[in-house]
This record gives structure tokens, C-alpha cells and sequence, in this order.
């Protein structure tokens, strides 16, 4: 078995970047160095493989690029897709032009059909074109929302979805570190076929983007009923797309956050390129309070998520979580099936770790709701599966959500023009978005959620995953547990480093002892970084008040919340 040391010195001869190589010359005497960049490989998490930018097969680099497609192009051949090509996409991070680049020669140098677009572009195009072209497999060279310093590949299939197991261990196995490609192994670059950003993001959104209706004379609605808005790309690579799908929709174009509007992979001001972390979007709400403005609408760096804030009538700011935008989404889309013809089963599906009031939402409107396994190449499987039904809608309480399936994976453009549709609907009955949530609890119960993460090094996640697993708890906050579900037991295709908890109810002392709150509690170790994330589930199946129950069971997640991550990550 070839070491870190020797692996180093061969990785040092096929280094293409400069900055790479003194790297490593500068550092191979240090033992701890070449053990943390040389002595492990990246594996295909919940959405890709993603590492901090930096030589060897431990970080992403252009190497590993090389590496990875060199697999695909392997898997390809070998399951008879070959002939169909390959596409290849990349956002605007440092590096990340460079290592599609590779990756699309390195696949034409195998006799694979290679295609590429030619600029920075949303992760949702490079997912499309591999539909639109009955490609064989798709590479976006993104590291989506991870922090600055990371940059990832995302692989995708035949059928439009990301890689699902056991084709990504296949994909893993047959990653050679012991014959590295070098630039012999990559054909010139006019061998590759280009696809201009521009035609690309044209084809998207003519398939993706609903065309606005028109009156009986052909007009299209009046755009004024629109609220206005403001948007932040977050410096990430959705402004034009967004631009162009909003036109498409009759929507007037949003207000820009001109700083943050162009790619820009240093995300220069932005506390973290995520815009579920606290900071990310108080440019946007300060324009919007200078604009007067009541909605803001942000995708995240690769413009495959969508996050919103509203302001509610007393003026404050509300960052609407992933499940209530999820809820939000769901019962618009529902609506819209309505009149649709021919009449078909309707389907949607949302990960375990989301919020059940979407599946509760969904029984009583006569749609067939999916729980899957966390990640997107998990929940479009059922659009997947069932050819015949009608898909509606597919999330994750991390801001990922499917409101088409023109794209088989989450999309935050089309995602953000159907918000803004909803809203102007909302507006044109005199309400917002907080109220329409407070009206949905009222109809289907009470559903409260948070999500909180635990940073940590892999070992020390995986050491308290099997405490917990040796050792399951009793109680949590002074309830008892009622159902602990492993799933990492049972059926091997739905297999997952999970750990789901039901907590007994309290009751009322009302007449009956109706049920109070039901708690829900997920742990797992994060997909994409080194941290465990922790999802909790208030539950009230018939609230009284809902603006001082939902205040309730927000305190009750709340000290729920601490109890949990210091029982189970702090065990002393």
C-alpha cells in the first residue's frame, strides 16, 4: 500500500497548480501535514464530495477533479452510458472553472463525449442540461453553501438525480490513487464541446419557469399586484438567472443588492456564504427597510437553495425557517394542481428530518406524501419510481426545495418565483406569509421546528453517535423517550447515520387529557461538513391560540434543544 509520504511525491510530478506544488515542497517534512492532506481520501457525502481547498486526495484540488471524473468516465463505459456523454458545470469559486475544465478533458480524452458550460453558472442549469442533452452523467464543480475556503463536486446520473448508493461507492472504488492522471490525459480544450451560459440559462428556464397566465384577451396580469423585493445572490452565481426567470414569469425585476449581486468567490463581507447562518441576509433586510420594502429572497452561493425573510405588521424581521417555507410552498403548488387536467395521483416527498406539517398538509389535501432519507438524490426518488403520478413538491428543512420536475434535484430560482407569486396572491387578500402559516396550523395543527448544529471533528461526532447508540438515553428535558429509531438498523437501501427520538407528551389538564406538545428529535452527522446537526419537532394537533402556543413550544424547543447537545456531546 503506497504511504502519505510516497503518495505525496508522486502527487508533487501530476501537480497542475503552481500554488499546489510550492505548497507541498514547502511542507512534505512535516509528518502531521502529510498525514492530514495525503493520508485519507474525500468520500461522496449527502450532496457531493466537498473539502478545503488544498493539495492531496484528504482536500479538493485539481487533481482530485481529474481523479473523480476519471471514475465517472470508468462507470460510464462500464454500465453502457459512455456514448451519452457527459456535461460539466462549475460555479464561481477559486479554482472551480479549472477543475470542470479538467474534468470535461480528461472525460473527451476517454472517448466520452464532453460537454461544458462556458461560464460561472447555478448548479439547477448544469442539472437541467443533463435532461435536456439524455446525458449519461452530469459534474457541477461547487461547494454549494460550505465555508469560503471549501470547494466540491457534485456527480449526477442518466436518470437527473445525484448519485444515490451503491453507484457512489462504485464511483469511490474505482478511484485510482495509484496511477494519477497527468496532463497527458487530457485532450486540448477545443475537443470539448462548449455550451454558451447564456443558451443554457435560456433552456432552463423555458422548461423550469411557469409562464404567466393571460386574460381572455391575451394579456399578461398586471405586474403591478407584484410587492416588491429585494434579492441577494449572496455574491454567488443566481442574479442572472433569477433575472431572466422573473421576466419569464411577468414579474417585475427585483431589487438588487448591488454588492452582492455579481459571482465573487472570496464572498467578500459576508460572515459565511449560507444563508441559514446568522448575518448572511442583514444587507438585504437593511435595503429592504431603506426600500420600505417587506420581503427579501436570497439562493445561496451555487443558487440551488432559497431563503426568505418577511416582515410581519409590528415591523419586525422574521428569517423563515426551511420547513415553514416549506409549508408555505407546499399549499401554494397543491393549489395550483387544482385545475389542472387530466386528473392524476399527486405525489411530494420531504426528508426524515423535516418537519412533518408538510405531510400533515399533504393528508389533507388528498396528496401522497414520501419521507426519504436525507438529501435530494433521496426525495425526487420517488418522482423517480412513480412515472404515472403528478409530482408537486419536494424539500429539506435546509432550504432546498423542488417545485418542478423539469429539474430532479433542489432549485432555488424556480423555488423563488414561485414565493414570489405566492406572495402577491397573499398581498392581493391583505395578508403575508406569517398569517398564511398561522391559518395552515389552525387547519392541519401546530408544527414547530429548529435546527442547530454542533461543530466537531469527524471521530469525535462518530464517538458520541455510538455512545448514543450503546447507551440510548431515558429521558430528555424531564420526558421519557417512547421510540428510538436507529436507522442505521433495517432495511440496507434505507440506511442512514441517524438517530430519530419520540418523546412522551405532556398533557393538559383539560377535560380528556388531550395531548399538549409532542416532541421529535433527529441526530446526525452532517453530510457536506465536519459538524452533527440536531432537528427538533414541537407538535399540537389542535392549537387554541396559535400566536401564543407557537411562542410556547418555541421556549419548550429551545431548552429542549441545550439539554440535548450537552447529553449527548458532552458526556463528561
Amino acid at each position: 500500500m503506497t504511504t502519505p509520504e510516497a503518495l505525496a511525491d508522486d502527487w508533487l510530478t501530476v501537480e497542475p497548480d503552481a500554488a499546489m506544488r510550492r505548497s507541498i515542497e514547502a511542507e512534505r517534512h512535516r509528518p502531521e501535514w502529510v498525514q492530514a492532506h495525503f493520508g485519507s481520501v474525500i468520500r461522496f457525502g449527502t450532496a457531493g464530495m466537498r473539502a478545503t481547498w488544498g493539495p492531496g486526495p484528504a482536500r479538493m484540488n485539481r487533481v482530485m477533479a481529474r481523479v473523480a471524473a476519471r471514475a465517472v468516465g470508468a462507470e460510464l463505459v462500464a454500465s453502457g452510458l459512455g456514448d451519452r456523454g457527459a456535461v460539466v458545470g462549475f460555479d464561481a469559486r477559486p479554482g472551480s472553472a479549472e477543475m470542470a475544465f479538467d474534468a470535461a478533458r480528461l472525460l473527451a480524452g476517454m472517448g466520452i463525449p464532453a460537454a461544458i458550460i462556458d461560464g460561472a453558472a447555478p448548479t439547477p442549469l448544469l442539472a437541467r442540461q443533463l435532461l435536456a442533452r439524455s446525458a449519461g452523467a452530469g459534474l457541477m464543480v461547487t461547494a454549494s453553501h460550505n465555508p469560503r475556503d471549501d470547494n466540491g463536486l457534485k456527480v449526477y446520473w442518466s436518470d437527473g438525480t445525484q448519485i444515490r448508493p451503491p453507484l457512489d461507492r462504485r464511483i469511490e472504488d474505482r478511484m485510482d490513487l495509484s496511477s494519477l492522471p497527468d496532463d497527458r490525459d487530457l485532450v486540448a480544450r477545443h475537443e470539448v464541446e462548449m455550451l454558451d451560459v447564456r443558451a443554457a440559462i435560456a433552456e432552463y428556464v423555458g422548461a423550469a419557469v411557469r409562464r404567466p397566465a393571460v386574460d381572455p384577451d391575451g394579456r399578461p396580469p398586471d405586474a403591478g399586484n407584484v410587492p416588491p423585493i429585494v434579492y441577494t445572490a449572496l455574491c454567488g452565481v443566481g442574479s442572472q438567472t433569477l433575472n431572466h426567470a422573473f421576466a419569464t414569469a411577468g414579474l417585475p425585476p427585483p431589487i438588487y443588492v448591488e454588492h452582492q449581486r455579481h459571482p465573487d468567490g472570496s464572498f467578500p463581507g459576508l460572515p459565511f456564504p449560507n444563508p441559514e447562518e446568522p448575518g448572511t441576509l442583514d444587507d438585504a433586510i437593511a435595503l429592504a427597510e431603506h426600500r420600505d420594502v417587506d420581503l427579501v429572497l436570497a439562493n445561496d452561493p451555487d443558487a440551488d437553495r432559497l431563503a426568505v425573510a418577511v416582515r410581519d405588521q409590528a415591523g419586525s424581521w422574521h428569517r423563515l425557517s426551511g420547513d415553514e417555507l416549506g409549508v408555505l410552498l407546499c399549499d401554494w403548488l397543491i393549489e395550483l394542481q387544482r385545475d389542472r387536467l387530466p386528473a392524476k395521483p399527486l405525489i411530494s416527498a420531504s426528508s426524515v428530518v423535516s418537519g412533518r406539517m408538510v405531510e400533515a398538509l399533504c393528508a389533507a389535501r388528498g396528496v401522497a406524501h414520501h419521507r426519504t432519507l436525507t438529501g435530494f438524490k433521496w426525495i425526487m426518488e420517488p418522482r423517480l419510481s412513480q412515472p404515472d403520478a403528478r409530482w408537486v413538491f419536494g424539500y429539506e428543512e435546509a432550504l432546498g426545495y423542488s417545485v418542478t420536475d423539469a429539474v430532479l434535484d433542489k432549485d432555488g430560482i424556480s423555488a423563488a418565483v414561485e414565493f414570489a407569486r405566492l406572495a402577491s396572491t397573499l398581498a392581493a387578500r391583505g395578508i403575508g406569509p406569517l398569517e398564511r402559516l398561522d391559518e395552515l396550523a389552525a387547519e392541519v395543527g401546530l408544527h414547530v421546528t429548529a435546527a442547530m448544529s454542533v461543530r466537531a471533528g469527524n471521530e469525535e461526532i462518530a464517538a458520541a453517535m455510538a455512545r448514543a447508540r450503546a447507551h440510548p438515553p431515558r429521558t430528555i428535558a424531564g420526558r421519557s423517550i417512547v421510540k428510538f429509531t436507529d436507522w442505521l438498523d433495517g432495511d440496507a437501501a434505507q440506511r442512514a447515520d441517524l438517530i430519530e427520538l419520540e418523546l412522551a407528551p405532556t398533557t393538559t389538564d383539560g377535560p380528556g387529557d388531550e395531548p399538549e406538545a409532542r416532541l421529535r428529535i433527529c441526530i446526525r452527522p452532517s453530510g457536506t461538513e465536519p459538524k452533527a446537526k440536531i432537528y427538533l419537532e414541537a407538535t399540537m394537533p389542535h392549537p387554541g391560540d396559535v400566536s401564543t402556543e407557537r411562542r410556547r413550544l418555541q421556549a419548550l424547543l429551545d431548552a429542549t434543544a441545550e439539554q440535548t447537545v450537552a447529553l449527548f456531546f458532552s458526556p463528561e
